[in-house]
């Protein structure tokens, strides 16, 4: 063997030496249910995975959520925080910052649920963080399907270099067979943040909102929501009564012995020795004379 050979021999054993297994790329990787950013409401969607992506600039997670739907894709909580992220990740791409637009959000909408025609509700709501924004529809074959999105951002007047700063961005794909928009919608009121950064300065939350000033002070009541009372529990049906209730009208002519008739108001369940019962359960109530002990009575 020439030299030549042996060395491109020796260089082809130390590539194959070198392989140890295929790795997802270092962009992405899988963290546990513990380190998600974003977790629904508890008796929620269940939580499917975790998928991470680091930037220079900021962090990205996309939870998925158990899915029972005929929508293809998967249901989701997904999160972008931006702020200060580690020295190590300076070499890494950065997460271009995109605000809010109905033109954006109508093409993502189409891309993460296609096929289904899309409503942007005209309704202002809020949830814990501030207010935020949904689209609803329905699938020909009956899904609801829901796109919700929220961006926190301390307002304009209360960032400086040094405080205040930050953003999050939040996205949340569901499509469900059996659920409707009530449903679907408490995804949004019901999630919770739990990342955040170590410097003081990152709050994209914006300083605590001033106390109302009526709170404790006379002459103003603050009265519970209906939906936060509970409501009136239905009453247990009645058990059935052992005496059957029979209705008798009272005759004009008198009984034998010139004695006044008394209507019966009530006959117990037949016994031996009484009147027996009619087909179908009813109660036969005996003759006017037979109720008197009357002869020819059994």
């Amino acid at each position: 063997m020439t030299g030549v050979a042996m060395l491109a021999a020796a260089a082809l054993l130390a590539g194959c030496a070198a392989r140890d297994g295929v790795r997802l790329p270092a962009a992405n990787r899988i963290v546990s249910e513990s380190e998600a950013l974003i977790v629904p409401a508890a008796g929620g969607p269940a939580v499917v995975d975790v998928v991470q992506r680091d930037y220079s600039n900021a962090v990205e997670q996309k939870v998925s959520l158990f899915t029972s739907s005929t929508i293809p894709g998967q249901n989701y909580l997904s999160i972008q925080m931006y702020g200060p992220m580690e020295a190590t990740l300076d070499g890494q791409s950065r997460l271009g910052f995109r605000p809010v637009h109905v033109s954006r959000l109508s093409s993502e909408m189409r891309q993460q649920i296609p096929g289904v025609a899309m409503r942007t509700s005209p309704l202002y709501l809020q949830n814990q963080y501030g207010s935020f924004g949904y689209a609803f529809g329905r699938s020909a074959a009956g899904d609801a399907c829901l796109y919700g999105w929220q961006q926190l951002r301390a307002r304009d007047d209360e960032r400086t270099l040094f405080q205040n700063r930050g953003n999050i961005q939040v996205r949340a794909r569901l499509c469900d067979s059996d659920a409707d928009e009530r449903e679907l919608l408490a995804v949004m009121y019901g999630y919770t943040i739990n990342g955040t950064f170590e410097p003081q300065g990152w709050n994209p939350y914006g300083p605590p909102r001033p106390v109302d000033p009526t709170l404790g002070e006379d002459s103003s009541p603050i009265l519970p929501a209906a939906t936060e009372l509970s409501t009136r529990a239905p009453r247990p049906a009645a058990a059935p009564g052992r005496v059957q209730r029979v209705a008798i009208e009272r005759e004009a002519q008198s009984g034998e012995g010139g004695q006044p008739l008394r209507p019966v108001v009530a006959v117990p369940s037949p016994v031996a020795g009484t009147a027996p019962a009619a087909p179908g359960g009813a109660v036969v109530v005996p003759a006017p004379g037979c109720v008197y002990g009357a002869a020819g009575c059994n």
